[in-house]
């Protein structure tokens, strides 16, 4: 029931788990530093390249290397830590859907405090939510598995493109011929951009719940499609050795990567070239359709991303230039919680209240400081202790009822 020491430990997937934690904050810096309403205001506009150069080469480059990239890097991990977990679990005797169930009851009330009174981008309580199907899954063959991860892609994208185009569809009537619609929609993203810079934590919490956090919820089962497959990657990682016996998979890891690129990058790219409305399509059309691509393209060039971390990382040097990333990895919840802290501090109003006035560039270099703070102190914490802080209790939590029952034995 001790943690896994550090000669067990996979150094490359707390690397991947790390560069995963650093893409996420730059995906959700947009988030974190703007109005929600503003996407519903490009579904019916049609999204728009912010002013200057740089800004719009970065918001291209985030949107090409970055959204949709690394949350399912975070979500595969999740799957394949699921398959670890459960395994050491069954090869010591120990009831491994039971405490992993338990696992998964502290990540969703801990996902549901983060979503509430934290930000309204949690994505914990999902893979909460998600992960109670996953011991369905791990009795299963590689083959079943990987025939569920096609199906639910093709759903889950399906079912995304589908939801979005009658909502943009029905937004549009809504505002055809009445500019009053539109006006209510900019004057409302003026609103809460005010509010976030300027309210007060109740204020801003209560704005979030009665605005954000309830449809949040309410939205949660139709991500369920979108993030099992996910999860299921990394079980069938898991279960075919492709990270315990990566050098009898050298192959295999190969024809991952130029997979995710040669299938994954066109399909992204397309995707981009859409959402931006190259082809001078219906502002209706062009939201729906980029993010159905970016959710079969997206996943791909995420295995990319991840077979080539593995590759690279065959030598020595370069995992030890990478170690950097696997400290922040090996506190994955810790640094996940600690970037939306920051974050909202430094955002909102009851912090220095930035909301609104970030420009994409100085979201890049925020998003770089605040995860260079987090190497740093990442390091310096794992240098006295075997984990961190939320990594501690969430384990304690997991382990608590095994070791009751084991002393009254």
């Amino acid at each position: 029931m001790s943690s896994v020491s550090l000669k067990e430990r996979i150094h490359t997937l707390d690397i991947i788990r790390g560069f995963a934690l650093f893409g996420i904050l730059i995906a959700n810096m947009i988030a974190f530093k703007t109005p929600v309403f503003t996407e519903v205001r490009d579904m019916i506009e049609g999204a728009s390249l912010p002013d200057g150069g740089m800004n719009a080469a970065l918001t291209l480059m985030t949107a090409f290397f970055v959204d949709g990239k690394f949350y399912p890097m975070f979500s595969m991990l999740f799957g394949l830590g699921f398959y670890i977990f459960y395994s050491r679990l069954m090869k010591r005797g120990l009831p491994a859907k039971k405490m992993f169930m338990r696992r998964l009851v502290f990540l969703l009330l801990i996902g549901l405090v983060h979503l509430i009174f934290i930000w309204s981008g949690d994505i914990l309580h999902t893979y909460a939510i998600t992960g109670f199907l996953l011991p369905l899954f791990i009795e299963r063959s590689s083959k079943t598995i990987k025939i569920w991860v096609i199906s639910l892609f093709a759903l889950g994208a399906f079912m995304m493109t589908a939801l979005m185009l009658m909502s943009s569809v029905g937004m549009n009537m809504m505002v055809s011929g009445e500019m009053e619609t539109l006006e209510n929609l900019n004057s409302s993203a003026d609103l809460a951009a005010s509010v976030m810079a300027n309210g007060s934590f109740g204020e801003i919490l209560a704005f979030r719940f009665t605005n954000e956090v309830v449809l949040i919820l309410l939205q949660v089962l139709f991500l369920v499609p979108t993030i099992l497959p996910l999860f299921l990657i990394g079980l069938y990682l898991g279960k075919t050795g492709m990270f315990t016996e990566i050098e009898h998979n050298i192959k295999r890891w190969k024809k991952v990567m130029w997979l995710g690129l040669l299938v994954g990058a066109p399909l992204v790219g397309l995707s981009v070239a859409i959402g931006y409305n190259v082809f001078d399509w219906a502002p209706y059309l062009t939201i729906p359709l980029a993010e159905g691509l970016n959710a079969l393209g997206g996943p791909l060039l995420m295995l990319f991303y991840v077979a080539a971390i593995v590759l690279v990382t065959r030598k020595s040097s370069v995992e030890k230039m990478l170690m950097p990333f696997a400290s922040v990895g090996r506190m994955a919840l810790t640094n996940y919680l600690m970037q939306s802290i920051i974050a909202v501090i430094i955002f909102n109003g009851y912090g220095f209240g930035l909301f609104g006035q970030v420009s994409k560039s100085q979201g890049v270099l925020i998003a770089i400081a605040i995860y260079s703070v987090q190497v740093v102190l990442s390091h310096m914490l794992l240098k006295r202790y075997k984990q961190g802080p939320m990594e501690f209790v969430w384990r304690k939590w997991t382990y608590s009822g095994e070791k009751k029952h084991s002393k009254a034995a």
